[in-house]
């Protein structure tokens, strides 16, 4: 299974955009990234312009896929919604890296968008975290250090 970085942060809009930013640097470098999008609400549709899904397919990712209680894209209805380890090994194998929107409850390292301390504690949650990004750490804008730091803790080479 490739790595799983998980982009963790209240802000959807800060989370997508980060997640784009980091398809399309990473992709520069020569990776091979998968995306995975948690969706919390149930049945979704995919590949619609301007949603998710469909923006990170635009930035390169080489594998997307969307995951709730009811449903998988790649689409094929489930009973259950699958752990995101069994999705990693089942639809990313050949991905050198997959960055994860949302999965809270996984034990998966993560970068946290975050204005506060409080923001931290909230989405740290005992897990591995690679970078802290916004105003309580790192610049938003600053892919290519997320990006090293990405590189340099996972052993990738671009």
């Amino acid at each position: 299974m490739p790595p799983v970085i998980c982009i963790m942060g209240k802000s959807k809009l800060d989370r997508s955009r980060l997640m784009e930013a980091l398809i399309k640097e990473l992709k520069a470098r020569g990776l091979r990234v998968g995306a995975l999008k948690h969706h919390k609400h149930g049945d979704f549709e995919i590949d619609i312009q301007g949603k998710d899904t469909w923006k990170y397919a635009k930035a390169g990712a080489d594998t997307v896929a969307i995951s709730s209680s009811v449903k998988l894209a790649v689409i094929k209805n489930v009973e259950g919604e699958m752990e995101l380890g069994d999705l990693c090994d089942k639809y990313f194998a050949d991905n050198d890296l997959v960055l994860a929107d949302g999965f809270a409850l996984s034990g998966k390292p993560r970068i946290i968008i975050a204005d506060s301390d409080e923001d931290i504690d909230i989405f740290k949650r005992g897990c591995c975290v690679v970078a802290v990004v916004g105003r309580a750490g790192i610049e938003l804008d600053d892919i290519d250090g997320i990006a090293n730091r990405i590189l340099q803790d996972f052993c990738l080479s671009n």
